[in-house]
């Protein structure tokens, strides 16, 4: 009998290769060889009838065609891996859960907190993807994102977590001797760092304090805020940064928070999601835990 559909593992290979754009790393995730990953590759787009993956450089990247149909079956595939990881757990509440987020944020903030989600919600098994760029919609195979930015990705739900609270940092050793800030003027002379994805927080934090904002517009820029912490840290100089992502410093005492009341921007960390994702018992679960740990993480 003729077949209508590719097999299992035909599907499985293209799906890693896609996620993975190696053949080489999809056959380590699929813990098969490379030859054998090729041929199934090899076997799906003889039954499609048009190529699927080209190369590009040591990896391959899917074709125009080859995006259309990952997108359209790895909803499907994430399906089928939940229902099994539901069916062989017994509880109709478990899920495997894929979640993509900004990597300070993560590291940061979130893995710090989730051994209580785990006890909370032990049957719910998370798993995380590489992280979004800002123009990136959400994957197939990704259950929601964590993104940073203003509340402004069309096409799916999103929701405040935490972030918005900008406090000045230094490191203790920028203020002995002549580099002693005691109110915000004394910034003035200090180099000012700042991150490319907030603009606007130090124009903020200079009408705040009446600080004449000319001061505040040079220095250097950084991509990610893990960067600009340790920048700090190091004494390159002074940060304006999310207090969420420098609680365990301030804590330790490693950073210092000189002078000035925090100054509130429009900018945050969101989880964002497609609407039909509510109906999944994992990420209801996981949605209402991470919301509550953004507002107690704020005092609110």
């Amino acid at each position: 009998m003729k077949r209508d559909c590719p097999t299992i593992q035909e599907l499985l290979a293209f799906d890693a290769v896609a996620r993975h754009e190696s053949i080489t790393l999809a056959a380590g995730a699929l813990c098969i060889t490379v030859s054998a990953v090729s041929k199934q590759i090899a076997g799906l787009e003889s039954f499609i009838g048009r190529p699927l993956l080209r190369k590009s450089g040591r990896g391959v990247q899917l074709t125009p065609q080859g995006r259309v149909y990952w997108q359209k079956i790895a909803g499907g595939l994430r399906a089928i891996e939940t229902a099994t990881f539901e069916a062989r757990s017994g509880d109709a509440g478990a899920g495997l859960l894929t979640l993509a987020s900004v990597p300070t944020f993560l590291t940061k903030w979130l893995i710090p907190r989730l051994p209580a989600f785990s006890q909370q919600s032990r049957h719910v098994t998370l798993s995380f993807s590489r992280h979004l760029e800002p123009t990136d919609g959400i994957p197939a195979g990704v259950d929601a994102a964590i993104r940073y930015g203003s509340d402004a990705w069309p096409g799916v739900v999103s929701e405040y977590i935490a972030g918005r609270e900008f406090v000045l940092i230094a490191a203790p050793a920028r203020l002995g001797g002549g580099h002693r800030i005691a109110r915000p003027a004394d910034i003035v002379g200090h180099t000012l760092l700042h991150h490319e994805g907030a603009p606007t927080a130090w124009r903020q934090w200079a009408a705040q304090h009446a600080v004449p904002e000319i001061h505040t517009t040079a220095g250097p820029r950084f991509a990610q805020y893990s960067a600009l912490i340790q920048a700090v840290q190091s004494g390159l100089g002074l940060g304006l940064v999310p207090r969420v992502l420098v609680e365990a410093e301030l804590a330790e005492g490693t950073l210092r928070l000189p002078c000035g009341e925090p100054v509130t921007v429009d900018q945050g960390h969101y989880l964002c999601y497609r609407a039909d994702r509510l109906h999944l018992p994992a990420f209801a679960a996981f949605r209402e835990w991470v919301l509550g740990e953004g507002a107690r993480s704020q005092g609110g």
